[in-house]
């Protein structure tokens, strides 16, 4: 599994990261990655490839996250695990609040945002696994079709 995003990602998008005692966060990152490969199963490769037929038999295709471009969501994985595991982390949850429940909240926000900018401006997704992303194997999100 190619990792989307590393320390040197964080830091560059939330400076003082690993200011807190922790120099690694790369478990963290892991687990953030997870959930972002599973939301694009979800959300787009189900929707897109769900059901398929051949010959008469329907079938679904296997999802494999190793075809994603890592650096399309690099951003999103980085926004997640911030939000996620790592401002969490970080909190005290007082009932007055803290510095990291507030940047957890803000960090939540812009994952959702970088979610809905990747998926719309389509997917890219090594199709033919190739190593090379193609224009057939970009993927823009449907959202005028009405699913049921």
């Amino acid at each position: 599994m190619t990792a989307f995003a590393t320390n040197d990602d964080l830091v560059r998008l939330h400076p003082t990261v690993l200011d807190h005692g922790i120099v690694d966060w790369t478990d963290e990152l892991a687990e953030a990655q997870k959930d972002v490969e599973l939301i694009i199963k979800t959300k787009w490769f189900l929707i897109e490839f769900g059901s398929m037929r051949t010959r008469g038999q329907a079938y679904t295709p296997i999802f494999n996250p190793d075809l994603l471009v890592p650096e399309q969501w690099r951003k999103a994985v980085c926004y997640r695990a911030l939000a996620y595991y790592i401002m969490p982390h970080l909190a005290t949850f007082r009932p007055e609040g803290d510095t990291f429940s507030t940047a957890a909240d803000f960090f939540d926000t812009r994952f959702d945002d970088e979610m809905d900018l990747q998926l719309g401006g389509g997917v890219m997704y090594d199709l033919n696994d190739d190593g090379n992303i193609s224009n057939n194997e970009k993927f823009p999100s449907l959202t005028t079709r009405l699913y049921r």
